[in-house]
């Protein structure tokens, strides 16, 4: 009996493993292959972060059709009185 349990317990470890591996590496490659494009030599200097947000932003361009850009700016000018007395109220 104990030796049952020993294997179920390693058969649902590997099955969890392999619900978490992704199927393919496309997302990885085109991630890697967006680099290339996105530190040219005019953005060598910037730093790790804000490179980070621009690939994210890149690798997931057809989704930002869906993003209603009038409520970001809303969200952005809402968050401190000096913006909304920048830019004004929305």
């Amino acid at each position: 009996m104990m030796y049952l349990q020993f294997t179920f317990d390693q058969i649902e470890q590997l099955v969890r493993l392999l619900l978490t591996i992704p199927s393919s590496s496309a997302e990885a490659e085109r991630s890697f292959s967006s680099l290339r494009r996105l530190r040219s030599y005019l953005r060598s200097r910037m730093k790790q972060n804000r490179l980070n947000h621009l690939s994210v932003l890149y690798v997931h361009k057809d989704k930002l059709d869906t993003l209603d850009v009038d409520e970001v700016a809303k969200a952005f000018i809402a968050k401190c009185d000096s913006r909304q007395a920048t830019f004004g109220r929305l």
